[in-house]
């Protein structure tokens, strides 16, 4: 299966009806810095190679902070001041976690390795494999762990033992992109948006199919034409699930049914976050995009910072903060959209958006630069 950077492949996309001088980053200009930055705590890890694709998504559970390292050391840390609880290496690459539950946290390799810890102590719980590389931190609910893999499959496995106890199949496109949404748990389903533009709702307990819909019908001539992958992060309120996709679209779908409520051509593939009103994204060339909630109505757009491969923004105390190729973190005005302020935590890419945990930030990049960040306005 052929599969290429995300950066890499929008770049192409691009290049191929465009001036090479357009598709240059936007060098960043000076800004009237509102507000008050700190940075809390830094600490320097383990840095990663040919890590694209790969979500080591830091976690916080109960004042605590969980981070992986590609090379397999897992560390657990005080939220508050990045001290070091307990560390464990696990003699194994990791791509993909931690999917952090009450009790245990799950990682995933690029050889499908499929590994659960103790949450206190970092002592291994149980080890198990799936078919393909993973990609997507695992979720954890209602004492299950749900584990997607590159291929297209979706596994049930038992928290307690690992045992597998069911799997859903879904056929994929010869040409994707780089990259696997994470599976959303909510009410006992498993909500999952796939390469091939369809999305399922699966029952968590046993993996049936409550329902299945192509909600992103691309009708290109070219296999590069019809990419549909649903890549990015999807979210679920009440009876309403967001999702954006490659194929320039973003879309509110029914819960209960996969019905399209509205859609809007747009498109992301590091997806959306929700706020109560709005609805925020990061285009394909770099443009942050406000939506309405209720209809997918245009609010504002961002375009200073075209081409420099941002993050999915997040939501921060009704702003916004999203981080660039660079190491840089940007922060955004939520009301108008404008850049009101920036920080260079590191010297290269974030494996994701920064993780807001209540009024603090943590980044996390591919240098081994994760860092704690508090921004007042």
């Amino acid at each position: 299966m052929k599969r290429f950077p995300i950066y890499f492949l929008l770049l192409l996309l691009v290049a191929c009806g465009n001036n090479k001088d357009e598709i240059k980053p936007n060098e960043l200009v000076d800004l009237t810095q509102q507000g008050t930055l700190k940075t809390l705590w830094k600490r320097n890890l383990q840095s990663s190679e040919r890590a694209y694709g790969y979500k080591l998504i830091p976690a916080e559970k109960n004042g605590n902070l969980y981070v992986a390292t590609q090379q397999g050391k897992v560390l657990s840390m005080d939220a508050k001041t990045g001290v070091t609880g307990w560390q464990t290496d696990l003699d194994i690459e990791v791509s993909a976690g931690p999917g952090v539950g009450d009790t245990i946290l799950v990682l995933g390799g690029p050889e499908g390795q499929v590994v659960a810890l103790d949450i206190d102590s970092g002592t291994e719980i149980w080890r198990t494999s799936v078919t393909s590389e993973v990609l997507s931190p695992p979720v954890i609910d209602r004492n299950k762990v749900v584990v997607r893999t590159q291929d297209g499959r979706i596994y049930g496995f038992s928290i307690q033992t690992g045992k597998r106890e069911w799997s859903f199949d879904t056929n994929i496109p010869n040409l994707t992109l780089r990259g696997n949404s994470t599976p959303v748990a909510k009410g006992g389903r498993i909500y999952v948006g796939f390469d091939n533009g369809r999305m399922a709702a699966l029952n968590i307990i046993d993996g049936s199919v409550l329902w299945q819909q192509n909600v992103i019908n691309s009708q290109g001539k070219t296999e590069i034409d019809r990419i549909a992958d649903i890549d990015g992060d999807i979210d679920v309120i009440a009876t309403d699930l967001y999702l954006s996709s490659a194929a320039d679209k973003t879309m509110s779908i029914a819960t209960e049914s996969g019905r399209p409520l509205w859609s809007q051509n747009i498109g992301s593939v590091t997806g959306v976050t929700v706020s109560r009103r709005s609805l925020y994204l990061t285009d394909n060339q770099s443009t942050v995009h406000q939506l309405n909630r209720t209809d997918g109505s245009k609010g504002w757009s961002q375009d200073e910072l075209l081409n420099r491969n941002l993050t999915k923004p997040s939501f921060y105390l009704g702003d916004l903060v999203i981080g660039d190729f660079e190491g840089y973190v940007h922060f955004i005005d939520g009301v108008n959209g404008d850049v009101i302020n920036r920080i260079r935590v590191g010297d290269d890419q974030f494996y994701h958006a920064p993780v807001v945990v209540g009024d603090i930030i943590y980044t996390y990049n591919h240098d081994g630069t994760l860092a704690a960040l508090q921004f007042n306005k």
